[in-house]
């Protein structure tokens, strides 16, 4: 996909006068989707996580509008290997962070102030990040404007889904444009429901993967040694006993 083709303007947006454009920096190659990009407009030490640093969340890729003096926080994630949760018992990844604090000057260009590598990506908003994001802010006041998106960079979705507006249509994984975050994100058309589907969508499953009732809401391994989703009835049960084939 083209650059330009990645992008779609937004219908009425303006920067103000005096604001400077700039690209959101993209996720560098290799690093994981859980990689962020925020403004950093406050520090309250005595709170914790991102709380303790107020701004306004930003998509990579997206072109957007900010007074000049405005401090970005950036946070790259790489996997680093996996564990296991000791309440779930589910496997996860592991990760590191890089993180960066960098101030937008007038010409658009973005120079760093700050910038540090954490091995465990929980602890990168810890209370060393907080002390230094306040003697930043000291020295350089943020504006603490809300940015203003003039062009929105697709950010795909991963899943087949169906479209948020009225059209109701199906969406292929990666053909549509993701929404919001976490479980509450929503999926449309890229760029707009005027774009047909280029190949049939399958539907979702709905029902288990052993038993084919209602409910997928936990995940187990068959006999056979294949993922998949279950009902709770099925989960109870050991992995010789489920067959996902």
């Amino acid at each position: 996909m083209s650059h330009d083709s990645a992008r779609r303007q937004v219908p009425g947006a303006i920067a103000p006068d005096g604001w400077v454009r700039l690209t959101v920096p993209p996720v560098p190659d290799g690093m994981r989707p859980t990689s962020w990009r925020r403004t950093l407009d406050a520090a309250h030490p005595g709170k914790a996580s991102v709380d303790a640093l107020p701004g306004h969340w930003l998509n990579p890729g997206d072109d957007i509008a900010l007074p000049a003096d405005t401090l970005l926080l950036t946070a790259d994630k790489a996997a680093t290997g996996s564990a296991v949760n000791a309440h779930t018992r589910r496997r996860y990844t592991t990760e590191d962070a890089h993180l960066t604090i960098a101030r937008l000057a007038p010409d658009g260009a973005l120079t760093t102030l700050w910038t540090r590598h954490y091995t465990y990506a929980a602890s990168a908003l810890g209370r060393e990040v907080t002390n230094k994001a306040v003697a930043l802010l000291a020295a350089h006041p943020a504006p603490g404007e809300a940015p203003v998106i003039l062009a929105e960079a697709q950010r795909p979705n991963g899943r087949a889904a169906v479209c948020r507006h009225a059209c109701g249509a199906d969406i292929a994984p990666g053909d549509g444009h993701l929404i919001g975050s976490g479980p509450n994100a929503e999926v449309e058309h890229w760029p707009d429901c005027t774009t047909p589907a280029a190949l049939p969508v399958p539907r979702r499953r709905a029902t288990c993967d052993n038993c084919e009732r209602p409910g997928r809401g936990h995940e187990a391994t068959d006999s056979n040694g294949i993922p998949g989703r279950v009902c709770a009835r099925c989960a109870r049960e050991p992995s010789y006993l489920l067959s996902f084939a």
